[in-house]
């Protein structure tokens, strides 16, 4: 088992990024919303701005702290959250099949993404370095793409005989048709006479 964790590259892009959307967000309200009172432009900019500063200083770090990924040949699991701790797990041979998602400039910023996808649900490592996403990848293609492969591909040990055969009838066919002695090719039972 190997436990992985976020790129730090990731938390400063983000840092970096908030307080630029920010202002243009502020920009944005000030230019299409000039019809407001000034009052109200001011308290929506000092709220985005009290917001940014909370999740750019505190929240993001808080957050990038917790997240860790566990990959093992049974089970792969994410852990993160702030103040509640979020916990999902999903059993490897489940992997339906995963990708890499990589942003621009993602091995400066740390925006890679594995979505792995199972029956059920999918469950998205995040915020990853190139190399670490690179070795999940690798991980996953040896031990889950290579071991279904040989499932399908190697054929039953064993005496042939003792392979159980499908059945040679149309399950459907069988499940329509009525029983003998029943339906209309059936005969009639005898009537009873009335005394």
């Amino acid at each position: 088992m190997k436990q992985y964790t976020a790129d730090k590259h990731a938390q400063y892009t983000l840092q970096i990024a908030t307080p630029i959307v920010t202002a243009v967000l502020i920009g944005l309200i000030w230019y299409f919303l000039a019809v407001l009172p000034h009052w109200l432009l001011w308290t929506l900019t000092a709220v985005l701005a009290a917001a940014a500063i909370l999740l750019s200083t505190l929240l993001l770090p808080m957050w990038f702290c917790t997240v860790t990924y566990c990959v093992s040949a049974t089970h792969i699991t994410r852990k993160c959250g702030i103040f509640f701790i979020q916990e999902q797990v999903m059993r490897t041979q489940a992997l339906q099949f995963s990708s890499i998602f990589q942003a621009p400039f993602a091995d400066a910023t740390g925006m890679n993404f594995i979505p792995l996808h199972a029956y059920g649900g999918t469950v998205i490592l995040s915020f990853l370095s190139s190399s670490d996403a690179a070795e999940i990848q690798a991980f996953l293609q040896k031990t889950v793409y290579s071991h279904s492969q040989r499932t399908l591909e190697e054929p039953a040990a064993g005496n042939p005989a003792d392979i159980p055969q499908e059945p040679q009838f149309d399950a459907f066919e069988s499940a329509v048709q009525p029983p003998a002695g029943t339906g209309s090719n059936a005969e009639d039972p005898p009537e009873r006479s009335s005394s």
